[in-house]
């Protein structure tokens, strides 16, 4: 009969050492990122995203609550799903830096692309939840891009 020592097959999977007598874990690569997600564009983009594709969040949210439990209170978890989205997507473009060149590269190349609706559906939210530190940040940015009158 034939004889495999499990030994060895797992011990040729570990690159550090070539030790017969233990198995040895695999380890994984790195994750490897195509994506800089500390860049100016892809901050910029996750907020215009989040923001402009709430109402599909929104809807798939509260069917999911209203097919789990018909008695659910669907406007207390639409009010609490739009504060969490609307911070998420703030947290993304907060820190965009109007002194940085990169950044003002990232804001005006989104800005061709419903930025300013974003923008402005953010500031009206933040205004509802009287968050005016908020709103001054964003209205920064549509004042920097001339959106605002």
């Amino acid at each position: 009969m034939f004889g495999m020592d499990i030994n060895k097959i797992f011990g040729a999977f570990n690159s550090s050492s070539r030790d017969e007598g233990s198995i040895s874990a695999f380890t994984p690569p790195k994750k490897i990122s195509f994506i800089d997600e500390d860049s100016p564009s892809y901050k910029l983009g996750m907020f215009k995203k989040l923001i402009l594709n709430y109402l599909n969040y929104t809807h798939s949210l509260i069917g999911l609550f209203d097919k789990a439990d018909p008695e659910v209170d669907i406007s207390n978890i639409k009010k609490v799903g739009e504060i969490m989205l609307y911070d998420r997507a703030y947290n993304y473009i907060k820190d965009i830096d109007l002194h940085k060149k990169s950044h003002i590269d990232a804001l005006f190349r989104e800005a061709k692309i419903d930025l300013e609706s974003a923008l402005n559906k953010s500031i009206d939210h933040f205004e509802s939840l009287e968050e005016y530190e908020k709103c001054a940040i964003l209205k920064k940015y549509l004042d920097f891009l001339n959106f605002s009158a």
